[in-house]
């Protein structure tokens, strides 16, 4: 069961964002658009693995912007830092991997998706690649990205209030 909850994991944290960054330049790169068509009757396995390879690698470098632009944005609103010393968790490694996906995965997901709409949507509004772009859609991404930001926040901050908590009740043992 554990191997699930870390894949799970990484889907959310990379995967998805990912795939929704490809999905945005889809329209601009056409060898893109091909890999996301849908599989046809005759089974190809070439355009959704390169799919799938290219959504980790993209979302690896969303995950690099979420960290140059969302986390200090969070740390501005009161989000703590992380534990300054680790090495009091080494012992604690099972309640540490607990609190990574219990609450770091989906901080993880909310603010690399609010990247990757973010980048999805302005690459399509400015190059104008759809007719359905207009206020009403400008609202409804302005909505989803604040609730985004709303709940990696949250999630961040519930991690590393745990993570605390947790360094806490190990230097009271010692």
């Amino acid at each position: 069961m554990e191997i699930y909850s870390r894949q799970f994991g990484l889907i959310i944290a990379y995967i998805l964002p990912g795939f929704i960054a490809l999905v945005g330049v889809a329209p601009l790169l056409p060898l893109v658009a091909l890999w996301l068509r849908p599989l046809s009757n005759g089974i190809e396995l070439g355009p959704p693995i390169y799919a799938l390879l290219a959504a980790t690698a993209v979302g690896m470098i969303v995950s690099c912007f979420r960290w140059l632009l969302i986390d200090p944005l969070l740390r501005l609103t009161g989000v703590p830092q992380s534990v300054s010393d680790y090495r009091l968790l080494e012992d604690k490694l099972e309640a540490v991997n607990y609190l990574v996906e219990a609450h770091y995965r989906y901080y993880q997901f909310y603010a690399n998706a609010l990247i990757g709409i973010l980048f999805a949507y302005l690459v399509n509004r400015f190059l104008h690649t759809s007719m359905l772009l207009g206020f009403g859609t400008d609202l409804g991404v302005l909505i989803l990205c604040a609730v985004l930001l709303a709940g990696s926040r949250d999630a961040l901050s519930k991690y590393r209030h745990r993570s605390h908590q947790l360094a806490a009740k190990v230097v009271e043992k010692v």
